[in-house]
């Protein structure tokens, strides 16, 4: 009986349950649960479980996993989340599982290790240097011109993405982002990697932020799987941001028709061969100005946005929980990809202090919904929302996945239609 150990995996809305109701699929399959915060339905769901500290504790966590993976020996490790990916390539490394490696795992953290590695794989990025103070800032305003881009070396999930416009807004700037990466849990995950796996970061994270040039032109994705070091794309998804504030994701269209999506998936399975990534999920961000590709970032896991299984299923007609768990136990998951579907993922957002007092029930939802639309709430009463940039700030309250026959901007107008009629309540604070 294989037995699959699954590291940090909750994330977003994405339970340990929905994830063990998709891993079980796989015959006689054991599940082995290590997560903080364990609760009943957990311990319900899975064969073992083993708590531990939070992800950014890594080296404790890694200490009571090496005992652990010592006495039981997994065949394979689900380490599909930003929280598990660092701590599961080390455990992958030294017990032979398989997985995004060590160093492909690093470089889809350390955003600049990988914009240093990439650039010299001949990848396009942004132009791109480490920074302290705000006088380092205004040397590169200098080089770059304005706009400026500030954010931390490791992923923070928007909340530290800093625009700069001028030279007054600079001070400010700075001192925003150095107060987060002071107080970032991210930060500190990274530092107990560098640490524990005893590889050189390039940079001091706790003192070091990233200064690039600003990308114009149409924000495009790439989501898939890496079987055996190869690249298999669901398509390219374009992307839809927020405004004010910046940064955040407001919907998916599937595919792009901003662009060709053959030279997106050219770039990106470079970059895929370029960090030498192996059976994982993956998604690559790019920017596309004319005849342009550059990088923004890549990923060596699943993307986790609520509703994103939902929209590629509709292509691949499987769960790609399955699949990536398929992966880590060496069985090849099926490839089929029909790219003749049209889709787009919306999303409801709140991006203010408040607390959620009412929401649809799911028989309104129901009523809502109709063929090729469907709608989810994610959230619940009592939720409380926070403004960017704190930390905890993740403003989805729910999402439409609405498909069309020819156009995936048509969808995308369905699904936002769908949510302008949601009957919603959340308290400003």
């Amino acid at each position: 009986m294989p037995t699959l150990l699954v590291l940090y995996p909750a994330y977003g809305t994405v339970s340990c349950a929905r994830l063990a109701r998709y891993a079980s699929q796989i015959e006689d399959l054991k599940l082995m649960l290590a997560d903080e915060a364990v609760n009943i339905t957990n311990e319900e769901t899975f064969d073992e479980i083993v708590e531990l500290p939070p992800p950014e504790h890594l080296a404790e966590a890694y200490r009571i996993m090496r005992r652990w993976c010592d006495k039981r020996r997994p065949d394979g490790i689900f380490m599909q989340s930003e929280r598990g990916l660092l701590l599961g390539s080390i455990l992958a490394q030294e017990f032979g599982l398989r997985g995004a490696g060590l160093n492909a795992a690093h470089l889809c953290s350390n955003k600049y290790l990988q914009r240093t590695v990439l650039s010299r794989a001949g990848i396009s990025n942004p132009q791109f240097s480490l920074a302290e103070t705000a006088d380092d800032v205004r040397r590169r305003a200098g080089d770059y011109g304005f706009p400026l881009i500030l954010k931390c070396v490791i992923s923070t999930m928007s909340r530290l993405v800093t625009p700069v416009y001028c030279d007054e807004d600079i001070d400010n700037a700075v001192a925003r982002v150095r107060a987060g990466i002071a107080e970032s849990l991210d930060v500190a995950r990274l530092v107990g990697f560098g640490e524990t796996a005893k590889v050189d970061l390039d940079c001091d994270p706790r003192r070091q932020f990233l200064v690039e040039s600003f990308l114009s032109g149409d924000l495009v994705e790439t989501d898939g799987l890496a079987i055996n070091g190869k690249p298999f794309n669901f398509g390219v998804t374009e992307q839809i941001q927020s405004i004010d504030p910046p940064f955040f994701i407001e919907a998916y269209l599937l595919p792009a028709e901003c662009t060709d999506e053959k030279p997106i998936e050219a770039v990106s399975d470079a970059i895929i061969k370029a960090i030498d990534l192996h059976n994982s999920g993956f998604s690559t961000e790019m920017r596309v100005c004319g005849d342009q590709i550059c990088l923004v970032e890549v990923n060596g896991r699943l993307g986790w946005d609520e509703g994103l299984s939902e929209m590629f299923a509709i292509r691949t007609r499987q769960e790609r929980i399955l699949q990536t768990a398929q992966l880590a136990l060496g069985i090849e998951p099926d490839r089929t990809c029909d790219k003749s579907y049209f889709a787009a993922l919306a999303y409801r957002p709140c991006y203010y202090d408040g607390v959620v007092e009412d929401l649809p029930t799911r028989e309104e939802l129901e009523r809502l919904a109709g063929d090729g639309l469907r709608i989810e709430l994610a959230t619940h009463i009592g939720a409380r929302y926070y403004a960017p940039p704190n930390p905890e700030t993740y403003p989805h309250v729910a999402w439409a996945l609405a498909v069309h026959p020819t156009s995936s901007h048509a969808a995308w107008e369905t699904a936002r239609q769908a949510l302008d009629g949601l009957d919603i309540t959340i308290r400003h604070l």
